[in-house]
Formats: structure tokens, C-alpha cells, sequence
């Protein structure tokens, strides 16, 4: 009885490593699949590592390499290449950010045309008008303020969620000194460049990939920020909130 239990473990371990063998084979083999591997040098992409220059740092650029059969297993259903339905495996940056809490993030990598908008608001009515700027441009910042404006707001939480993004994540220094608060909470420190006065012509002396901007507005000039969005829009800059803007 024990031979022939050990006999039919012995088959049908032999019957599963043939059968694996044989759809590897017809895999290598599938047009298909000859072609995903003949392009992937095409679509993968190596990591680049973040940049650490003393205390400051600027966050690198994940890899990615085609994940040959999920791709494969995927196209399949269709029986032909379509880029859309790449499935990837994303490779983090030997040098990255998240090993890095110890340095002041100073901008996002320069290799991508994204930047992000930091509202310094501690006036209720300003807040609103700004939102309404950002709602008709569709378009998400990040805003700074103090524990009384964000009690005062009772609407607050909910307005944070559609058009602007919290700061859970990280906190916002205006030197160049690790928050040492944000370290021991494993939050990044964010050191944007400020711009409180001549909106529109200081940001175009100092934009470029990356950058973050932090502007204060007043009552009186808080439309500069439609003149100001409009004219990085124009200048295909993407506008994204810090978390994505420092993602790697």
C-alpha cells in the first residue's frame, strides 16, 4: 500500500514539473510572447538614485521592468501587443528618500516636469476664494496654516479632500534644518521656495522641474494665482500635490 502511495506521489510530481515544462515551452515559443521579450528593453527603465548634497536631498526615480508572464498571461486574452496592458515590477532607487528622513527635501527630480503649489492661508474668506480658483483650474494644492484657522473651518476637512492635500506626510520648515518632530514621526521635511510678494514675475525667475512653490496671497491680489497657474500650465508644467510630487 505504501509503494503505491509513494508511486503516485512520484507521477504526479513528474506530471506537474512536464506539464510546467511543456507551457514553458510553448510560452518561449508563442509569438507572443517573443515579441514581449524582444521589446521590453524598449519600456524598461532603470531607477535613478536620489541626489544627497550635505543636508539636503532631492528624491530619485523608481525603475520599472516589465513583468514578463503576468504581461504575457494578460495580453494573451487578447492574442496580441498592446503597450496599455504592461504590467510592471517597480524597482526602488539604491539611494532614496525613504532611507533618508535625516535630510530636508529641497524639490522633486528634475528628469519630470512636475511641480507642486504650497498656499500659506490663515484667512477663512482668502481660503475660500483660493479654493475656487483651484476648483475652476482643476488643479490640487497643499496648504499651510496654523491650529486656529483649521478649528475656525469647520468645512475644513471635507474642502481638504477634493482640492487640496493634507500634510500628513511630511512637514513644512522654512530652513534648512532637519524637523526633528517630522524625524522621529518618520515624516519628511519639506523646504519650498517662498514667494510673497510679485507673484507672477518671481515665479518665473525661479521655476523649473521640481519645484516647489509656497505663495502668500491677501485679499487683494489672491487672483495671481490664476494668472500664475495658467501660465505653468502653459509652460507644461504638471501640477501635483507634494506626495506625488516627491513619490519615487
Amino acid at each position: 500500500m505504501k509503494t503505491k502511495i509513494i508511486i503516485t506521489i512520484i507521477l504526479f510530481i513528474f506530471s506537474y514539473y512536464y506539464t510546467n515544462k511543456c507551457i514553458n515551452f510553448l510560452k518561449q515559443n508563442d509569438k507572443l510572447m517573443q515579441e514581449i521579450i524582444n521589446k521590453q528593453d524598449y519600456y524598461n527603465k532603470d531607477y535613478i538614485n536620489a541626489i544627497i548634497t550635505n543636508n539636503i536631498i532631492i528624491p530619485g526615480i523608481s525603475g520599472k521592468r516589465i513583468n514578463i508572464n503576468k504581461t504575457y498571461n494578460k495580453m494573451k486574452k487578447i492574442n496580441k501587443f498592446d503597450e496599455s496592458l504592461i504590467i510592471y515590477d517597480y524597482i526602488k532607487p539604491v539611494i532614496s528618500i525613504t532611507d533618508n528622513y535625516n535630510k530636508v527635501i529641497v524639490s522633486g527630480n528634475s528628469h519630470i516636469n512636475k511641480i507642486s503649489i504650497i498656499l500659506s492661508i490663515n484667512d477663512n474668506y482668502l481660503f475660500y476664494l483660493l479654493n475656487n480658483i483651484l476648483v475652476n483650474n482643476n488643479v490640487k494644492a497643499n496648504i499651510l496654516t496654523n491650529s486656529l484657522f483649521n478649528i475656525n473651518n469647520t468645512n475644513f476637512i471635507n474642502i481638504l479632500s477634493s482640492n487640496y492635500s493634507n500634510n500628513i506626510d511630511y512637514c513644512i520648515s522654512n530652513t534648512i534644518m532637519i524637523n526633528k518632530e517630522c524625524f522621529i514621526n518618520n515624516k519628511y521635511t519639506i523646504l519650498g521656495k517662498y514667494i510673497n510678494n510679485y507673484h507672477l514675475t518671481n515665479t518665473k525667475n525661479i521655476i523649473n522641474n521640481g519645484s516647489i512653490l509656497i505663495y502668500t496671497f491677501n485679499r487683494s491680489n489672491y487672483n495671481d494665482l490664476n494668472i500664475i497657474i495658467k501660465y505653468l500650465k502653459n509652460n507644461n508644467y504638471n501640477i501635483v500635490s507634494i506626495n506625488e510630487l516627491i513619490k519615487e
